[in-house]
């Protein structure tokens, strides 16, 4: 995609003398292509913590899921790592499987449709490749075994994470 098609409303501000604080990496949440253009529309979100000053150093990227209750499924994610853990065995892995499942669970029962995934994951943003979502998340369920059910398929539409419920 060439430069000329981006427009970065960041930096529109900063031409403008407003330099906007280090956000980090930010997520894909929606790709949609312009008609006749060639040229898609990019929706890139960043959570920033609430009450954080912008000069205050972030939390390390280290960021762990969700601790279980005592008797209760854990599924833990490292992102710093880049480490699963499933009740305290190592999961191994691809890359493409890590960054599949960090990105359904950095927003729990969210619904993620396959161009949405192919997008984030794959860094493609054109209709194909709905198999290669398929795939992965067929490849990272057999991984997970007895957590598999944390990857939903929603029909029709895509898939989403579910954290385990709380007995």
């Amino acid at each position: 995609m060439s430069r000329q098609n981006v427009i970065d409303f960041v930096e529109r501000r900063r031409e403008q003398g407003h330099e906007p604080p280090d956000l980090g990496q930010g997520s894909v949440l929606g790709v949609m292509p312009v008609p006749e253009t060639g040229a898609v529309l990019m929706i890139v979100g960043y959570l920033v913590p609430a009450g954080v000053a912008a000069d205050a150093p972030e939390p390390p990227p280290a960021a762990v899921q969700r601790r279980a209750a005592p008797g209760e499924d854990e599924l833990v994610l490292d992102r710093a790592a880049r480490v699963a853990r499933a009740d305290g065995e190592e999961i191994e892995l691809t890359f493409r499987e890590f960054e599949l499942l960090d990105y359904l669970s950095s927003a729990p029962g969210r619904v993620y449709n396959r161009r949405q995934l192919m997008a984030a994951v794959w860094d493609r943003y054109d209709d194909e490749g709905g198999r290669t979502v398929d795939v992965h998340v067929l490849r990272l369920r057999r991984k997970l075994g007895r957590h598999a059910g944390r990857i939903v398929t929603v029909r029709n539409v895509g898939y989403k994470y579910q954290p385990s419920r709380r007995r």
